[in-house]
Parts: C-alpha cells; sequence; structure tokens
C-alpha cells in the first residue's frame, strides 16, 4: 500500500469514531447516583477545548502486517480547520491534507496531483456519517460520551467505565478517556487508547502524549502516535495553496 493511502485511512479511522458506532450509543440508562454526576462533572471540567492545538508526531502504521513509519505535523483551529502535513524520515513533504466542516482537501507531492471535494467523500469510503467536530473531539482527547451511566471499574482500582450495547469508555483517575471502544452490528470495532497524560498550563488540564488506534473489520488497520511536540492556542500556518502544475484527480 502506498503511503498517500496510509494517511487517508488514518483520517478516516478519526472519523470512524463519530459516524453510526456513537449513534448506537444513544442508549437510555437508569438515573444515575449523586456519585455519578460528580464524576462526570470533574471529567466535564477537564476536557479540553482550545482555540488552536500544534502537535508534531511520529506515526507507526501496521496494516495487515505492512509497517510503515512517517512523520506528521496535525493543526487544528477548533471549528474551522483540521491541518495535516505528512513528511518522510529526511524532513521532505509527502502529503497535505486539510479538513473543514463541509469540505477534505488532499494533495500529493509525490505525483503532483490533489482534489477537492465534500466531506461525505469520507462517507462514501467507509460507509456511514461523519462530523468535523467528532474528529476534532479526538483530536482534543475529549470524545463525547452520549447517554452512558459512569460508575467506578471494579476490575481496576481509581478507575471508571462507562459503558452502553455498543461503546464502552474508561475513564482513569484524572478523569480523562483512556481508552474507548466502539463497535457495530457489521462486525466493525475500533479501539483507541490516550495514554501518557500530561498536564498543561495552557490549558490548565490534562493532555496524552501517546495515541493508540485500532481497527478490526474486514482488514487489522493500527497506528500508534506518539506526539513528540505539543502546543496549545498558538497561532500557526494552515497554507493550502495547490500549485498550477498539479493534475486534479478523482
Amino acid at each position: 500500500m502506498t503511503v498517500n493511502k496510509h494517511i487517508f485511512i488514518l483520517l478516516l479511522c478519526f472519523g470512524f469514531s463519530s459516524c453510526s458506532l456513537l449513534k448506537n450509543n444513544n442508549i437510555l440508562v437508569e438515573k444515575p447516583s449523586d456519585q455519578t454526576y460528580n464524576i462526570e462533572n470533574k471529567i466535564t471540567e477537564l476536557n479540553i477545548s482550545p482555540d488552536r492545538v500544534s502537535l508534531n508526531s511520529k506515526i507507526k502504521i501496521n496494516k495487515e502486517g505492512e509497517k510503515t513509519e512517517i512523520n506528521s505535523i496535525i493543526r487544528v483551529k477548533k471549528d474551522s480547520v483540521i491541518w495535516i502535513s505528512l513528511k518522510a524520515p529526511l524532513g521532505i513533504e509527502i502529503l497535505r491534507t486539510m479538513i473543514t466542516p463541509d469540505s477534505i482537501y488532499f494533495m500529493n507531492r509525490i505525483d503532483k496531483t490533489y482534489f477537492v471535494k465534500p466531506i461525505s467523500h469520507i462517507k462514501n469510503v467507509v460507509k456511514t456519517d461523519i462530523n468535523y467536530f467528532q474528529i476534532q473531539e479526538i483530536l482534543f482527547s475529549s470524545p463525547r460520551m452520549l447517554n452512558s451511566r459512569i460508575v467506578p471499574d471494579k476490575s481496576k482500582i481509581g478507575k471508571y467505565i462507562s459503558k452502553s450495547e455498543y461503546a464502552t469508555y474508561i475513564i482513569n483517575n484524572l478523569y480523562r478517556v483512556e481508552k474507548m471502544e466502539l463497535s457495530d452490528n457489521e462486525n466493525k470495532k475500533l479501539t483507541i487508547t490516550f495514554t501518557n497524560y500530561s498536564f498543561f498550563e495552557d490549558i490548565k488540564s490534562y493532555y496524552p502524549k501517546n495515541l493508540y488506534i485500532e481497527i478490526s473489520s474486514e482488514e487489522k488497520f493500527i497506528a500508534n502516535i506518539d506526539f513528540s511536540k505539543i502546543e496549545f492556542n498558538k497561532n500557526s500556518l494552515l497554507s493550502f495553496k495547490i500549485p498550477s502544475s498539479y493534475v486534479k484527480v478523482n
């Protein structure tokens, strides 16, 4: 598989978590206790929603035993743009991608091609709905838990669990989501693990330095993302200028 397909699949991983899998978690549950309300409040208080995030990372991808290692820069401007630059080990840019609430832009530096498509293009690939804002939540490490009751995890002291028919969330002792598992009735399963949380004064909260993504469906896909540099609320370039010599592809 070529590198450009790897990064596109990676983008779809973020989107996969937002679609019908989350809708399946919309289940009525019994009224939570006062203790549960307190836990929910703490989680809400520590969830982050910064104006900007900039993430330098190394991504190790394993798809059906085929391994690829790439460097990336991911920048998010809240409710506006998710911008990704993918680079080879020597620092040469290979791909640039930009996602907005209604569109996706993709530019391949190797074969000098590009496309601009509506956000529904991702829906066509994964065969389900996608929402820009829920991709953003994953990159903020603050995925939304819908209508699930949070209770102490009896098997793991100091942690909490939120579980419904199609979704399970593990909350760590920092009251941040540590792991989310989403599934559907078509034997698709997404697992995202947020680890190595560190406190950042800029946001007065914790953010993970590692993100592990695993998708099991017809094929198995794993991406391990180590963030080497994390910055919040700092202006950064979000350029996406397509050279006139590039060829538009479908």
